[in-house]
Protein backbone atom coordinates (compact mmCIF):
# COMPACT_ATOMS: atom_id res chain seq x y z
CA UNK A 1 0.00 0.00 0.00
CA UNK A 2 2.83 2.42 0.70
CA UNK A 3 3.96 2.29 -2.97
CA UNK A 4 0.44 2.85 -4.28
CA UNK A 5 0.35 6.67 -4.16
CA UNK A 6 3.62 6.99 -6.12
CA UNK A 7 2.56 4.51 -8.78
CA UNK A 8 -0.84 6.11 -9.15
CA UNK A 9 0.58 9.63 -9.28
CA UNK A 10 2.60 8.83 -12.40
CA UNK A 11 -0.21 7.01 -14.21
CA UNK A 12 -2.94 9.45 -13.26
CA UNK A 13 -0.89 12.37 -14.56
CA UNK A 14 -0.85 10.72 -17.98
CA UNK A 15 -4.53 9.81 -18.08
CA UNK A 16 -5.68 13.18 -16.76
CA UNK A 17 -3.88 14.97 -19.58
CA UNK A 18 -4.71 12.56 -22.39
CA UNK A 19 -8.25 11.32 -21.74
CA UNK A 20 -11.29 13.62 -21.86
CA UNK A 21 -14.22 13.60 -19.50
CA UNK A 22 -17.29 11.49 -20.22
CA UNK A 23 -20.55 11.18 -18.34
CA UNK A 24 -21.45 8.41 -15.89
CA UNK A 25 -24.41 8.20 -13.55
CA UNK A 26 -24.14 9.54 -10.01
CA UNK A 27 -26.45 9.41 -7.05
CA UNK A 28 -26.06 11.48 -3.90
CA UNK A 29 -28.04 10.57 -0.79
CA UNK A 30 -28.63 12.06 2.65
CA UNK A 31 -25.78 14.37 3.55
CA UNK A 32 -23.86 13.47 0.37
CA UNK A 33 -22.41 15.81 -2.19
CA UNK A 34 -24.71 18.31 -3.86
CA UNK A 35 -24.91 18.43 -7.63
CA UNK A 36 -23.43 21.92 -7.58
CA UNK A 37 -20.33 20.52 -5.89
CA UNK A 38 -19.85 17.56 -8.21
CA UNK A 39 -17.61 17.05 -11.20
CA UNK A 40 -18.90 14.54 -13.82
CA UNK A 41 -17.50 11.04 -13.53
CA UNK A 42 -14.48 10.33 -15.66
CA UNK A 43 -13.66 6.96 -17.20
CA UNK A 44 -10.05 6.09 -18.03
CA UNK A 45 -8.95 3.72 -20.78
CA UNK A 46 -6.02 2.54 -18.69
CA UNK A 47 -5.80 1.81 -14.99
CA UNK A 48 -3.97 4.15 -12.60
CA UNK A 49 -3.85 1.36 -10.02
CA UNK A 50 -1.45 -1.07 -11.75
CA UNK A 51 1.76 -2.14 -10.01
CA UNK A 52 5.29 -2.01 -11.33
CA UNK A 53 6.97 -4.85 -13.18
CA UNK A 54 9.65 -6.84 -11.43
CA UNK A 55 12.72 -7.40 -13.57
CA UNK A 56 14.85 -10.47 -12.75
CA UNK A 57 18.62 -10.15 -12.52
CA UNK A 58 20.38 -10.49 -15.89
CA UNK A 59 23.39 -12.79 -15.84
CA UNK A 60 24.75 -16.05 -17.22
CA UNK A 61 26.42 -19.22 -15.94
CA UNK A 62 28.98 -21.54 -17.52
CA UNK A 63 29.46 -25.32 -17.14
CA UNK A 64 31.60 -27.97 -18.81
CA UNK A 65 30.83 -31.59 -19.73
CA UNK A 66 32.61 -33.79 -18.87
CA UNK A 67 34.46 -32.25 -15.96
CA UNK A 68 37.31 -34.76 -16.40
CA UNK A 69 38.52 -37.13 -19.13
CA UNK A 70 41.57 -39.23 -20.03
CA UNK A 71 43.26 -39.46 -23.46
CA UNK A 72 46.47 -40.89 -24.92
CA UNK A 73 49.37 -38.68 -25.91
CA UNK A 74 48.64 -37.30 -29.41
CA UNK A 75 44.87 -37.74 -29.20
CA UNK A 76 42.09 -35.14 -29.11
CA UNK A 77 39.78 -34.38 -26.16
CA UNK A 78 36.31 -32.89 -26.58
CA UNK A 79 34.34 -30.90 -24.01
CA UNK A 80 30.88 -29.35 -24.20
CA UNK A 81 30.85 -25.81 -22.78
CA UNK A 82 27.29 -24.92 -21.75
CA UNK A 83 26.44 -21.22 -21.39
CA UNK A 84 23.07 -20.68 -19.69
CA UNK A 85 21.07 -17.43 -19.42
CA UNK A 86 19.85 -16.15 -16.06
CA UNK A 87 16.82 -13.88 -16.27
CA UNK A 88 16.47 -12.54 -19.80
CA UNK A 89 20.21 -12.19 -20.42
CA UNK A 90 20.80 -12.43 -24.18
CA UNK A 91 24.13 -10.64 -24.71
CA UNK A 92 27.10 -12.16 -26.50
CA UNK A 93 29.51 -14.29 -24.45
CA UNK A 94 33.10 -14.93 -25.62
CA UNK A 95 34.99 -18.07 -24.53
CA UNK A 96 38.71 -18.59 -23.89
CA UNK A 97 40.70 -21.39 -22.21
CA UNK A 98 43.84 -21.18 -20.10
CA UNK A 99 46.14 -23.90 -18.73
CA UNK A 100 47.40 -25.38 -22.02
CA UNK A 101 51.05 -26.30 -22.66
CA UNK A 102 52.99 -25.45 -25.82
CA UNK A 103 52.16 -28.88 -27.23
CA UNK A 104 48.40 -28.41 -26.99
CA UNK A 105 46.04 -26.52 -29.26
CA UNK A 106 42.48 -25.46 -28.44
CA UNK A 107 39.53 -24.52 -30.60
CA UNK A 108 35.97 -23.48 -29.65
CA UNK A 109 33.09 -24.04 -32.09
CA UNK A 110 31.73 -21.36 -31.70
CA UNK A 111 34.01 -19.18 -29.57
CA UNK A 112 31.43 -16.38 -29.26
CA UNK A 113 27.64 -16.41 -29.43
CA UNK A 114 24.53 -14.77 -27.99
CA UNK A 115 23.42 -16.44 -24.77
CA UNK A 116 22.27 -19.19 -24.30
CA UNK A 117 24.33 -21.61 -26.39
CA UNK A 118 26.56 -24.70 -26.26
CA UNK A 119 30.08 -24.73 -27.67
CA UNK A 120 32.41 -27.66 -28.45
CA UNK A 121 35.95 -27.27 -27.09
CA UNK A 122 38.56 -29.43 -28.86
CA UNK A 123 41.96 -29.92 -27.21
CA UNK A 124 44.53 -31.38 -29.60
CA UNK A 125 47.74 -32.89 -28.18
CA UNK A 126 50.86 -33.89 -30.13
CA UNK A 127 53.48 -36.60 -29.61
CA UNK A 128 55.59 -34.28 -27.46
CA UNK A 129 52.83 -33.58 -24.92
CA UNK A 130 53.99 -34.58 -21.45
CA UNK A 131 51.78 -37.12 -19.65
CA UNK A 132 50.06 -35.67 -16.61
CA UNK A 133 46.94 -34.00 -15.27
CA UNK A 134 46.07 -30.52 -16.54
CA UNK A 135 43.56 -28.07 -15.05
CA UNK A 136 41.86 -26.08 -17.81
CA UNK A 137 40.31 -22.73 -16.90
CA UNK A 138 37.41 -22.04 -19.28
CA UNK A 139 36.27 -18.42 -19.03
CA UNK A 140 33.22 -16.73 -20.52
CA UNK A 141 33.08 -12.94 -20.77
CA UNK A 142 29.85 -11.06 -21.45
CA UNK A 143 28.61 -7.52 -21.06
CA UNK A 144 30.13 -6.37 -17.75
CA UNK A 145 30.13 -10.00 -16.48
CA UNK A 146 32.72 -12.80 -16.43
CA UNK A 147 32.40 -16.38 -15.18
CA UNK A 148 34.66 -19.43 -15.35
CA UNK A 149 34.64 -23.17 -14.76
CA UNK A 150 37.36 -25.83 -14.51
CA UNK A 151 37.88 -29.02 -16.50
CA UNK A 152 40.50 -31.71 -15.96
CA UNK A 153 42.45 -33.29 -18.83
CA UNK A 154 44.48 -36.39 -18.01
CA UNK A 155 47.07 -37.36 -20.64
CA UNK A 156 48.62 -40.87 -20.42
CA UNK A 157 51.37 -42.45 -22.52
CA UNK A 158 50.23 -46.08 -22.36
CA UNK A 159 46.99 -48.00 -22.33
CA UNK A 160 43.90 -47.50 -24.41
CA UNK A 161 41.13 -45.42 -22.78
CA UNK A 162 37.80 -46.93 -23.77
CA UNK A 163 35.37 -45.15 -26.04
CA UNK A 164 32.62 -43.60 -23.95
CA UNK A 165 30.36 -40.59 -23.61
CA UNK A 166 29.42 -38.15 -20.85
CA UNK A 167 26.07 -36.56 -20.05
CA UNK A 168 25.18 -33.24 -18.40
CA UNK A 169 22.02 -31.18 -18.00
CA UNK A 170 21.57 -27.44 -17.60
CA UNK A 171 20.39 -25.52 -15.69
CA UNK A 172 20.98 -27.65 -12.58
CA UNK A 173 17.79 -26.31 -10.98
CA UNK A 174 14.59 -24.60 -12.11
CA UNK A 175 11.79 -23.04 -10.07
CA UNK A 176 8.36 -22.83 -11.68
CA UNK A 177 4.77 -21.94 -10.80
CA UNK A 178 1.70 -24.13 -11.39
CA UNK A 179 0.91 -24.61 -15.07
CA UNK A 180 4.38 -23.59 -16.24
CA UNK A 181 6.84 -25.75 -18.18
CA UNK A 182 10.46 -26.44 -17.22
CA UNK A 183 13.05 -26.97 -19.95
CA UNK A 184 16.52 -28.44 -19.48
CA UNK A 185 19.28 -28.80 -22.07
CA UNK A 186 20.80 -32.30 -22.04
CA UNK A 187 24.30 -32.37 -23.53
CA UNK A 188 26.18 -35.54 -24.60
CA UNK A 189 29.90 -35.47 -25.33
CA UNK A 190 31.86 -38.15 -27.21
CA UNK A 191 34.95 -39.43 -25.40
CA UNK A 192 37.84 -41.26 -27.07
CA UNK A 193 36.15 -41.64 -30.42
CA UNK A 194 32.80 -42.93 -29.22
CA UNK A 195 30.02 -43.04 -31.81
CA UNK A 196 26.54 -44.46 -31.69
CA UNK A 197 22.90 -43.75 -30.86
CA UNK A 198 21.86 -42.83 -27.33
CA UNK A 199 18.27 -42.88 -26.00
CA UNK A 200 16.90 -41.07 -22.94
CA UNK A 201 14.71 -41.90 -19.97
CA UNK A 202 13.59 -39.93 -16.93
CA UNK A 203 12.86 -40.99 -13.35
CA UNK A 204 11.90 -39.03 -10.25
CA UNK A 205 9.02 -37.01 -11.74
CA UNK A 206 5.71 -37.30 -9.85
CA UNK A 207 2.76 -38.88 -11.64
CA UNK A 208 0.96 -35.55 -12.27
CA UNK A 209 3.91 -34.14 -14.25
CA UNK A 210 4.47 -35.05 -17.91
CA UNK A 211 7.87 -35.08 -19.61
CA UNK A 212 9.36 -35.50 -23.07
CA UNK A 213 12.76 -35.38 -24.82
CA UNK A 214 13.29 -33.63 -28.15
CA UNK A 215 14.79 -35.53 -29.85
CA UNK A 216 14.11 -38.79 -28.01
CA UNK A 217 17.35 -40.28 -29.39
CA UNK A 218 20.59 -38.60 -30.52
CA UNK A 219 23.56 -39.81 -32.52
CA UNK A 220 27.18 -39.03 -31.72
CA UNK A 221 28.36 -40.50 -35.02
CA UNK A 222 30.71 -37.90 -36.58
CA UNK A 223 29.54 -35.42 -33.91
CA UNK A 224 31.55 -34.55 -30.84
CA UNK A 225 28.57 -33.01 -29.01
CA UNK A 226 24.84 -33.73 -29.30
CA UNK A 227 21.94 -31.96 -27.56
CA UNK A 228 18.38 -32.87 -26.56
CA UNK A 229 15.79 -30.75 -24.71
CA UNK A 230 13.92 -32.17 -21.74
CA UNK A 231 10.50 -30.54 -21.21
CA UNK A 232 8.56 -31.08 -17.99
CA UNK A 233 4.94 -29.88 -17.93
CA UNK A 234 3.03 -29.16 -14.73
CA UNK A 235 -0.66 -28.70 -14.01
CA UNK A 236 -2.41 -26.07 -11.91
CA UNK A 237 -3.08 -28.74 -9.27
CA UNK A 238 0.44 -30.19 -9.08
CA UNK A 239 1.65 -30.46 -5.49
CA UNK A 240 4.42 -28.10 -4.38
CA UNK A 241 7.80 -29.60 -3.60
CA UNK A 242 11.38 -30.14 -4.75
CA UNK A 243 11.88 -33.07 -7.12
CA UNK A 244 15.18 -34.67 -8.12
CA UNK A 245 14.91 -35.75 -11.75
CA UNK A 246 17.37 -38.39 -12.98
CA UNK A 247 18.14 -38.25 -16.70
CA UNK A 248 19.62 -41.47 -18.09
CA UNK A 249 21.39 -41.83 -21.43
CA UNK A 250 21.73 -45.40 -22.74
CA UNK A 251 23.87 -46.34 -25.73
CA UNK A 252 22.50 -48.90 -28.20
CA UNK A 253 23.53 -52.55 -28.35
CA UNK A 254 24.44 -52.84 -24.69
CA UNK A 255 26.81 -49.84 -24.72
CA UNK A 256 27.59 -47.64 -21.74
CA UNK A 257 24.90 -45.93 -19.65
CA UNK A 258 25.31 -42.67 -17.74
CA UNK A 259 23.06 -40.51 -15.55
CA UNK A 260 22.83 -36.91 -14.47
CA UNK A 261 20.38 -35.18 -12.16
CA UNK A 262 18.58 -31.84 -12.10
CA UNK A 263 16.25 -30.28 -9.54
CA UNK A 264 12.71 -29.11 -10.22
CA UNK A 265 11.28 -26.79 -7.57
CA UNK A 266 7.51 -26.52 -7.93
CA UNK A 267 6.10 -23.68 -5.88
CA UNK A 268 2.58 -25.04 -6.04
CA UNK A 269 -0.60 -23.04 -6.10
CA UNK A 270 -0.67 -20.12 -3.67
CA UNK A 271 -4.09 -18.84 -2.85
CA UNK A 272 -4.37 -15.11 -2.34
CA UNK A 273 -5.32 -13.92 1.14
CA UNK A 274 -7.49 -10.90 1.78
CA UNK A 275 -7.61 -8.99 5.05
CA UNK A 276 -10.07 -6.49 6.44
CA UNK A 277 -9.43 -4.25 9.45
CA UNK A 278 -11.67 -1.85 11.36
CA UNK A 279 -11.69 -0.05 14.69
CA UNK A 280 -14.63 -0.26 17.08
CA UNK A 281 -15.12 3.50 16.72
CA UNK A 282 -13.94 6.04 14.18
CA UNK A 283 -12.99 8.59 16.85
CA UNK A 284 -11.48 8.23 20.36
CA UNK A 285 -10.45 10.47 23.23
CA UNK A 286 -6.98 10.44 24.79
CA UNK A 287 -6.69 7.67 27.41
CA UNK A 288 -9.33 5.44 25.81
CA UNK A 289 -8.74 1.84 24.71
CA UNK A 290 -8.66 1.35 20.95
CA UNK A 291 -10.20 -1.94 19.86
CA UNK A 292 -9.46 -3.13 16.34
CA UNK A 293 -10.56 -6.31 14.59
CA UNK A 294 -11.01 -7.92 11.22
CA UNK A 295 -11.11 -11.07 9.13
CA UNK A 296 -8.66 -12.99 6.96
CA UNK A 297 -10.07 -14.94 4.02
CA UNK A 298 -9.09 -16.72 0.85
CA UNK A 299 -11.33 -17.29 -2.18
CA UNK A 300 -12.95 -20.30 -0.48
CA UNK A 301 -13.70 -18.70 2.89
CA UNK A 302 -12.18 -17.88 6.31
CA UNK A 303 -8.51 -18.70 6.96
CA UNK A 304 -7.56 -19.84 10.45
CA UNK A 305 -4.12 -19.79 12.09
CA UNK A 306 -2.92 -16.91 9.92
CA UNK A 307 -0.45 -14.47 11.48
CA UNK A 308 -1.58 -10.84 11.48
CA UNK A 309 1.05 -8.18 12.13
CA UNK A 310 -0.36 -4.88 13.39
CA UNK A 311 1.18 -1.42 13.50
CA UNK A 312 -0.52 1.77 14.65
CA UNK A 313 1.12 4.99 13.47
CA UNK A 314 0.40 8.26 15.27
CA UNK A 315 -0.50 11.68 13.92
CA UNK A 316 3.12 12.84 13.81
CA UNK A 317 4.54 9.64 12.32
CA UNK A 318 5.84 7.52 15.24
CA UNK A 319 4.74 3.90 15.69
CA UNK A 320 2.66 3.89 18.85
CA UNK A 321 1.67 0.21 18.92
CA UNK A 322 2.97 -3.09 17.46
CA UNK A 323 1.46 -6.55 17.94
CA UNK A 324 1.15 -9.99 16.35
CA UNK A 325 -2.02 -12.03 16.63
CA UNK A 326 -3.43 -15.26 15.17
CA UNK A 327 -6.76 -15.75 13.46
CA UNK A 328 -9.25 -18.26 14.82
CA UNK A 329 -10.91 -20.99 12.77
CA UNK A 330 -13.46 -18.41 11.61
CA UNK A 331 -10.70 -16.14 10.29
CA UNK A 332 -11.41 -13.52 12.97
CA UNK A 333 -8.70 -11.60 14.84
CA UNK A 334 -8.74 -8.73 17.32
CA UNK A 335 -6.37 -6.54 19.28
CA UNK A 336 -6.52 -3.58 21.63
CA UNK A 337 -4.25 -1.01 23.23
CA UNK A 338 -4.73 2.05 25.43
CA UNK A 339 -4.05 5.55 24.20
CA UNK A 340 -1.79 7.66 26.39
CA UNK A 341 -3.42 10.38 28.44
CA UNK A 342 -1.43 12.94 26.46
CA UNK A 343 -2.02 11.30 23.08
CA UNK A 344 -1.55 13.78 20.24
CA UNK A 345 -4.80 14.97 18.67
CA UNK A 346 -5.14 13.97 15.02
CA UNK A 347 -5.53 11.07 12.62
CA UNK A 348 -3.93 7.68 13.37
CA UNK A 349 -3.37 4.86 10.84
CA UNK A 350 -3.62 1.11 11.46
CA UNK A 351 -1.58 -1.13 9.09
CA UNK A 352 -2.10 -4.90 9.05
CA UNK A 353 -0.45 -7.73 7.11
CA UNK A 354 -1.75 -11.31 7.00
CA UNK A 355 0.59 -14.22 6.23
CA UNK A 356 0.43 -17.99 6.25
CA UNK A 357 2.61 -20.68 4.62
CA UNK A 358 1.24 -21.60 1.21
CA UNK A 359 -0.48 -18.23 0.71
CA UNK A 360 0.43 -14.88 -0.74
CA UNK A 361 0.55 -12.15 1.91
CA UNK A 362 -2.21 -9.56 2.08
CA UNK A 363 -2.17 -6.04 3.50
CA UNK A 364 -4.80 -3.55 4.61
CA UNK A 365 -5.20 -0.42 6.64
CA UNK A 366 -7.74 1.87 8.28
CA UNK A 367 -7.65 5.12 10.23
CA UNK A 368 -9.21 6.67 13.32
CA UNK A 369 -9.03 10.07 15.00
CA UNK A 370 -8.06 11.11 18.49
CA UNK A 371 -9.89 14.22 19.66
CA UNK A 372 -11.01 16.89 17.22
CA UNK A 373 -8.58 16.25 14.39
CA UNK A 374 -7.31 19.19 12.35
CA UNK A 375 -6.87 16.86 9.37
CA UNK A 376 -9.47 14.80 7.51
CA UNK A 377 -10.04 11.21 8.64
CA UNK A 378 -11.83 9.53 5.77
CA UNK A 379 -12.81 5.85 5.89
CA UNK A 380 -14.64 3.79 3.28
CA UNK A 381 -17.10 1.84 5.41
CA UNK A 382 -18.77 -0.12 2.61
CA UNK A 383 -18.52 -1.01 -1.08
CA UNK A 384 -21.47 -2.88 -2.57
CA UNK A 385 -23.30 -3.39 -5.86
CA UNK A 386 -26.96 -3.10 -6.92
CA UNK A 387 -29.03 -3.28 -10.07
CA UNK A 388 -30.71 -0.17 -11.43
CA UNK A 389 -33.59 -0.66 -8.96
CA UNK A 390 -31.08 -0.54 -6.08
CA UNK A 391 -31.49 -4.19 -5.21
CA UNK A 392 -28.21 -5.56 -3.85
CA UNK A 393 -26.66 -8.15 -6.15
CA UNK A 394 -23.38 -10.00 -6.56
CA UNK A 395 -24.10 -11.80 -9.85
CA UNK A 396 -24.63 -9.98 -13.16
CA UNK A 397 -24.87 -10.82 -16.84
CA UNK A 398 -22.72 -9.52 -19.74
CA UNK A 399 -24.26 -6.29 -21.04
CA UNK A 400 -26.13 -5.59 -17.76
CA UNK A 401 -25.93 -2.19 -16.05
CA UNK A 402 -24.93 -2.16 -12.40
CA UNK A 403 -24.32 0.51 -9.77
CA UNK A 404 -21.24 0.46 -7.55
CA UNK A 405 -21.91 2.20 -4.22
CA UNK A 406 -19.09 3.56 -2.07
CA UNK A 407 -19.94 4.75 1.45
CA UNK A 408 -17.44 7.18 3.00
CA UNK A 409 -17.32 8.59 6.55
CA UNK A 410 -15.19 11.56 7.64
CA UNK A 411 -14.57 11.99 11.39
CA UNK A 412 -11.80 14.58 10.95
CA UNK A 413 -11.58 18.04 9.44
CA UNK A 414 -13.41 18.92 6.23
CA UNK A 415 -12.00 17.28 3.10
CA UNK A 416 -12.39 19.93 0.41
CA UNK A 417 -12.52 18.60 -3.14
CA UNK A 418 -12.27 15.02 -1.93
CA UNK A 419 -12.25 12.48 -4.77
CA UNK A 420 -13.96 9.10 -4.63
CA UNK A 421 -12.56 6.59 -7.13
CA UNK A 422 -13.86 3.24 -8.38
CA UNK A 423 -11.99 0.68 -10.47
CA UNK A 424 -13.37 -2.61 -11.85
CA UNK A 425 -10.96 -5.40 -12.87
CA UNK A 426 -12.10 -8.40 -14.92
CA UNK A 427 -11.08 -12.06 -14.28
CA UNK A 428 -8.10 -11.63 -16.61
CA UNK A 429 -6.68 -8.84 -14.44
CA UNK A 430 -7.51 -6.10 -16.96
CA UNK A 431 -9.31 -2.93 -15.79
CA UNK A 432 -12.63 -2.37 -17.57
CA UNK A 433 -13.17 1.10 -16.11
CA UNK A 434 -11.87 3.72 -13.70
CA UNK A 435 -14.30 6.42 -12.52
CA UNK A 436 -14.26 9.30 -10.02
CA UNK A 437 -16.50 11.91 -8.36
CA UNK A 438 -15.23 15.09 -6.71
CA UNK A 439 -16.72 17.24 -3.95
CA UNK A 440 -16.68 18.32 -0.29
CA UNK A 441 -16.72 15.61 2.39
CA UNK A 442 -17.36 17.58 5.57
CA UNK A 443 -16.51 16.72 9.19
CA UNK A 444 -18.99 14.21 10.57
CA UNK A 445 -20.46 13.60 7.12
CA UNK A 446 -21.38 10.26 5.57
CA UNK A 447 -21.27 10.26 1.77
CA UNK A 448 -22.73 7.52 -0.40
CA UNK A 449 -21.59 7.75 -4.04
CA UNK A 450 -23.08 5.66 -6.85
CA UNK A 451 -21.33 4.85 -10.12
CA UNK A 452 -23.45 3.47 -12.97
CA UNK A 453 -21.51 1.06 -15.17
CA UNK A 454 -22.64 -1.07 -18.11
CA UNK A 455 -20.74 -4.32 -18.58
CA UNK A 456 -19.54 -5.08 -22.13
CA UNK A 457 -21.70 -7.57 -24.01
CA UNK A 458 -18.61 -9.72 -24.48
CA UNK A 459 -17.49 -9.41 -20.83
CA UNK A 460 -15.55 -12.54 -19.79
CA UNK A 461 -17.30 -14.75 -17.26
CA UNK A 462 -15.87 -15.15 -13.77
CA UNK A 463 -14.95 -13.18 -10.64
CA UNK A 464 -14.54 -9.39 -10.90
CA UNK A 465 -12.91 -7.07 -8.34
CA UNK A 466 -14.31 -3.66 -7.43
CA UNK A 467 -11.92 -1.29 -5.65
CA UNK A 468 -12.90 1.99 -4.03
CA UNK A 469 -10.37 4.71 -3.14
CA UNK A 470 -10.55 8.24 -1.70
CA UNK A 471 -7.90 10.89 -2.40
CA UNK A 472 -7.54 14.42 -1.06
CA UNK A 473 -6.99 15.94 -4.53
CA UNK A 474 -5.93 14.93 -8.03
CA UNK A 475 -2.84 12.75 -7.75
CA UNK A 476 -1.05 14.66 -10.52
CA UNK A 477 -1.43 17.78 -8.35
CA UNK A 478 0.28 16.18 -5.37
CA UNK A 479 -2.70 14.40 -3.84
CA UNK A 480 -2.54 11.11 -1.96
CA UNK A 481 -4.89 8.22 -1.32
CA UNK A 482 -6.41 8.18 2.15
CA UNK A 483 -8.40 4.95 2.27
CA UNK A 484 -9.41 1.98 0.13
CA UNK A 485 -11.73 -1.00 0.18
CA UNK A 486 -12.59 -3.74 -2.30
CA UNK A 487 -15.42 -6.12 -3.08
CA UNK A 488 -16.12 -8.88 -5.60
CA UNK A 489 -18.92 -9.80 -7.95
CA UNK A 490 -19.49 -12.48 -10.57
CA UNK A 491 -20.46 -12.31 -14.22
CA UNK A 492 -22.14 -15.49 -15.42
Amino acid sequence: MRRLPVIMAVMLFAVEVLIPFSNASHSNEGSGLSSSQMMPSTRFAVSPFDGEDDHPKKDFSIRVNPTSQTILVGETANYAVIVTAIGDFDDKVTLIVRGLTNNMRAKFRPDSEECPFTSTLEIDTDSKTSPGSYALNITGSGKKRTHFTLAILIVVSTGSPSADFSIAASPPSLTIDPGQDARYTVTLTSLNGFSGNISFSLTGAPSNLTSSFDPEEVSLDSKKVAISTLSVSTSQTAAPGTYTLMITGTAEAGGPTHETTVALIHRGAKATLSIAVSTEKLSYDAGESVILFGYVRDPSGPVGDATVSIQVVGQQGPIVHIDYVKTGNDGYYSDSYQLRGDAVVGTYAVYVTASKPGYQDASGHCTFTVGASSTPNVVITDVYLTDMSRNKKTIFRPGETLIVWVEVVNTGADLVDGIVWVQIVNPNGAPIGVYFHMGLIARGQTVRDGFGITLPTDAPLGEYRVMGFVSDMMISEGGKFLTSKQEQFKVS
